[in-house]
């Protein structure tokens, strides 16, 4: 008795369906992500030779503008302004809410130092003795990371 071979059948799936519609999630998460909150002033950074990351998450960023303006924000919402007067009160209420926060603090490199200086003691005051000043890494450090 020889045993017969049954005869396969071949099957045909059609993948267009299937790249129309990775295509179209594709076109959409591009076109409504946003990949850095939106800056109400420019800020141009010091230069360093420091090439640390500020944490992704859990960091309040305190962003000092050339004209001596102060912003905040927490995350991926918009920056808000606010004034030295009223950072006391925000530092504490935001660690308050999340003792984990860290704070990075964003100068504008033709600032001022004295308000420089005020947030400094301001952080002080609300016993935040370790805080990130934020920086550019100089180009020539760039140039030799490049090659």
């Amino acid at each position: 008795m020889s045993a017969k071979k049954m005869k396969r059948i071949g099957i045909k799936i059609d993948m267009t369906p299937m790249v129309d519609i990775a295509f179209l999630l594709l076109i959409f998460f591009m076109s409504t992500s946003q990949f850095d909150p939106p800056q109400k002033a420019p800020i141009k950074l010091p230069d360093s030779h420091s090439n640390l990351k500020v944490p992704e998450s859990d960091v309040l960023v305190l962003a000092i503008t050339k004209d001596s303006d102060l912003y905040w924000q927490i995350g991926k919402q918009a920056q808000e302004q606010t004034d030295l007067a009223y950072l006391e009160t925000l530092v504490m209420e935001q660690r308050r809410r999340n003792p984990r926060l860290r704070v990075a603090i964003k100068a504008d490199r033709d600032s001022d130092y004295g308000v420089m200086e005020d947030v400094m003691a301001t952080m002080q005051k609300t016993n935040t003795i370790t805080f990130s000043l934020v920086t550019e890494l100089m180009k020539s450090e760039k140039s030799a990371l490049v090659h």
